[in-house]
């Protein structure tokens, strides 16, 4: 479905006409396909997907501009309705320098914001001119020298977000993907977040969800969401093979905001463990509430990487925790 959402003058005295874009976009999916080509995968997987229908609840809105009938500009929005992830900013390079991505990005943000969203997320280098253009609009990264940046659309819309709730153990599907980014994004918490996406400190994980979703049945990933009755993604835990082993070894990554540590348990007791080969766990050292839950579903220090984990300058242990099926040597 697409809607017009008005017109804008450039600094051409062009009038770019503003419109939002929902998938499955249909008569313009291949078009916007097109427009998009330069991302490759595994960003297309999703843009296909989505015009195919097959992203579960998942929300994709492109905010486009057009001259005439052309497409020269764009920004997405993917997620719930509460959180998102703002991406794929692109103008065609004929049309820079014009404002079109700043007046694609204020459309954006205010049909975001005032359709009920709470806070999005982003990744870009830091200290780029698109980081700039993000600060700007209020983007801030989620700790100091991070490409990955934040926007609350209200402050203190995160600490709502993430404040006190019931919840509830479900398999992530497409609509987690942006609750995961912010989850993952959050700089309360512990540090080494996922070992098999490579999220060691606070970090968006827009890429790291696409990788997920395009090898879940080649290394048999098991993703649980711990989510609240609104729908806030609240921790994560992720089980898949480890493609850097010959046998059946998998890699178990589990990260809880704070305010939940206490529902570790019912998180890792959704997963079902393979009954052969080995499950390690990665954990930043002390993650007293992590080994805890661990050792509770039978796990096992098997041991310390003396100062493995160095951010910032500092140097971190890194415990690996495992435990063995019925292959065990």
């Amino acid at each position: 479905m697409i809607r017009t959402l008005g017109y804008a003058r450039l600094k051409t005295g062009e009038r770019l006409r503003l419109a939002a874009l929902s998938a499955p976009a249909r008569r313009y999916a291949a078009a916007i396909r097109d427009f998009l080509a330069h991302k490759g995968q595994p960003w297309l997987m999703h843009v296909d997907l989505a015009n195919e229908g097959k992203v579960d609840k998942l929300r994709t809105t492109y905010y486009v501009g057009f001259l005439g009938a052309e497409i020269v500009g764009n920004v997405m929005i993917v997620g719930d309705g509460r959180a998102g992830i703002l991406g794929h900013v692109y103008t065609r390079p004929d049309h820079r320098r014009k404002g079109v991505c700043q007046r694609l990005m204020l459309a954006a943000l205010t049909g975001f914001c005032k359709g009920g969203g709470q806070a999005l997320s982003l990744g870009t280098g830091y200290n780029s001119p698109a980081y700039w253009i993000y600060h700007g609009f209020g983007f801030r990264s989620v700790e100091e020298g991070s490409g990955s940046m934040v926007l609350e659309c209200v402050p203190g819309s995160l600490a709502r977000y993430f404040g006190p709730a019931g919840v509830r153990v479900t398999a992530a599907r497409w609509e987690h993907w942006a609750g995961l980014s912010l989850l993952f994004a959050q700089p309360e918490g512990n540090l080494l977040r996922s070992k098999a996406y490579g999220i060691f400190g606070p970090a968006i994980f827009e890429g790291g969800f696409l990788q997920l979703q395009a090898q879940r049945e080649r290394l048999g990933v098991q993703a649980q969401v711990l989510v609240t009755r609104a729908g806030h993604v609240v921790g994560a835990a992720i089980l898949q093979r480890d493609p850097g082993w010959p046998a059946e070894v998998h890699t178990l990554d589990i990260f809880v905001h704070p305010s939940f540590q206490g529902k570790l348990t019912d998180l890792l007791g959704a997963l079902e463990f393979p009954a052969r080969g080995k499950v390690q766990a990665y954990l930043d050292y002390p993650s007293s509430e992590r080994v805890a839950a661990l050792m509770g579903q039978g796990f096992r220090l098997e041991a310390t990487l003396p100062r493995q984990l160095v951010r910032k300058g500092q140097c971190t242990d890194v415990l690996v925790y495992s435990r063995w099926g019925e292959q065990r040597g």
